[in-house]
């Protein structure tokens, strides 16, 4: 044997044995084994379980027929029947709610009513529920409350966390380090894998004023869990439990994704695990400004405050209708009030809501799929 190959076969052997040997409870043997992100990774990390409700809500449901026939777009200048585009793009559930009926419900792919699907960033979006009911319950008294105020450890890492408020937080303007790649020095695998938040938001420098500039951040949810598990004295997870979940009706059981068992902090940036089902009831409790079944479980001002369009937070390189407040994507027509509000996620996990119709869609995927835009495509299906 040539020596050339036998140097290559020891190579291989030898990446084979360090791969076989590497760990999921570290971060690279994470980045190594686990790789690219995917629907399936609440069953990788441990979780926070949810019970389903003993008296679960279900929306009416009204089926139509010829729902799945409506033409839209898929590409610029090419429009198909929305079933075969929902077949055709890795979608595992798509919901259309309409004044609390629910007017098309189908599954693919492998799934069904029952399946799990994860959250990925639309998890940001209930982050700001859970900061918004904190506030109601007297937890925190702002969110112009300065960030030290609850972390003052963030000090010794750069003195700019004293400008730092929870407001910044909430809508992407906070400056801390992001970078933004999935090389294993980047920020964006870092924190998605690593199996100890806590320690790697310390270890985090501001690199821009805080409220000078948007960049999204998955460290900025991390934050406000922190600071919810400081005021409450429960991790995240379980404060969502008591104060949201177990009131909204849920019709089956569901968990909240935690960096590792040994560090316990809820993953609040990507991992609450549901069914679509019960994901839509979070469009509904916008819908009712906060309010379940006669419970106003947000207060209205927090939902009135994420739903209000601040001219200077315009998202300009994102297109001409879009601002982001309190981790929501609102679109605007040059009015006070979105008349989209949304959540979005990796490989296109969508809860979109339209105020003025008082309609709910959720689509949830393997994969984006290949469309011009998911946006476009609800818009049509909601006379935009």
């Amino acid at each position: 044997m040539k020596t050339r190959t036998k140097i290559i076969l020891l190579g291989v052997a030898t990446c084979t044995l360090l791969y076989a040997q590497c760990s999921t409870d570290t971060y690279m043997g994470r980045w190594l084994k686990w790789r690219a992100s995917d629907i399936l990774d609440h069953e990788k990390f441990p979780n926070h379980d949810f019970a389903p409700s003993k008296a679960p809500f279900h929306f009416l449901s009204t089926p139509q027929s010829n729902f799945g026939s409506i033409m839209v777009t898929v590409k610029e200048n090419s429009k198909e029947p929305l079933e075969e585009v929902i077949k055709n793009t890795g979608t595992t559930a798509f919901l259309f709610i309409r004044n609390d009926s629910l007017l098309y419900e189908t599954y693919n792919n492998g799934y069904d009513r029952a399946s799990i699907n994860t959250s990925f960033s639309t998890a940001k979006s209930i982050t700001s529920l859970l900061i918004g009911k904190a506030i109601d319950n007297g937890y925190i008294k702002s969110e112009g409350d300065k960030v030290t105020t609850y972390l003052p450890e963030l000090k010794q890492m750069d003195t700019q966390y004293d400008d730092l408020h929870i407001a910044h937080l909430l809508d992407m303007r906070s400056g801390i380090q992001f970078k933004d790649h999935d090389l294993p020095w980047g920020d964006k695998p870092k924190a998605y894998y690593k199996p100890h938040l806590r320690e790697r938001i310390k270890e985090l420098p501001i690199t821009f004023p805080p409220d000078s500039r948007f960049q999204y951040n998955s460290y900025n949810p991390i934050i406000l869990g922190m600071i919810l598990e400081k005021v409450t004295g429960l991790s995240p997870a379980a404060y969502f439990e008591e104060a949201i979940w177990n009131h909204m009706g849920m019709e089956y059981a569901g968990s909240w994704s935690m960096d590792s068992e040994a560090s316990g902090m809820t993953k609040m940036e990507s991992g609450l695990n549901l069914r679509a089902i019960d994901f839509a009831k979070f469009g509904r409790l916008i819908l009712n400004k906060g309010q379940w079944n006669n419970i106003q479980l947000i207060s209205q001002d927090w939902i009135n405050k994420s739903m209000s369009i601040d001219p200077d937070h315009k998202l300009h390189e994102f297109g001409k209708e879009l601002y982001y407040e309190n981790c929501w994507w609102l679109y605007n027509k040059n009015g006070k009030t979105p008349y989209i509000v949304s959540a979005s996620g990796h490989l296109g996990q969508f809860l979109y809501i339209f105020p003025e119709k008082n309609i709910i869609i959720v689509r949830m995927g393997k994969k984006q799929g290949n469309v011009h835009s998911w946006s476009t495509i609800f818009k049509e299906l909601c006379g935009y």
